[in-house]
């Protein structure tokens, strides 16, 4: 499996986490604690999912996911936080999000979604 997964979450636990879950499985996984590296020039790959934390040091994470799609528009975004602000909030990011997931989430469910948003037609 030749896909590439970005991580991009500044509690290392969670980050090595789910580098490690989507690797073991086939999945090239990056994973970085903000999103420092989030310039053109920076991203050699073209990542097919963006697993991205909503509480980032440098701000939301939704900044980082339409910064993201601005570079890679085809990567889908799924948007993580163990308190997500009122829905009325996120509501604008329905369009650029494709999955938002609640901490603590299962193994099987974060692997679940990413292959659905990987691979749709098998899903």
């Amino acid at each position: 499996m030749n896909t590439w997964i970005l991580v991009i979450d500044d509690d290392a636990g969670t980050r090595e986490a789910l580098a490690e879950i989507l690797g073991r499985v086939g999945y090239q996984v990056a994973a970085w604690a903000d999103d420092a590296l989030l310039e053109a020039s920076d991203l050699a790959r073209d990542f097919q999912v963006a697993i991205i934390d909503y509480h980032l040091p440098s701000g939301d994470g939704l900044n980082v996911a339409a910064r993201l799609k601005g570079l890679q528009p085809d990567c889908r975004i799924i948007l993580t936080s163990s308190e997500f602000p009122p829905a009325s909030e996120l509501s604008p990011a329905r369009g650029l999000v494709d999955q938002f997931l609640t901490k603590p989430f299962s193994k099987d469910v974060i692997l679940e979604v990413v292959a659905r948003l990987c691979h749709p037609e098998t899903h």
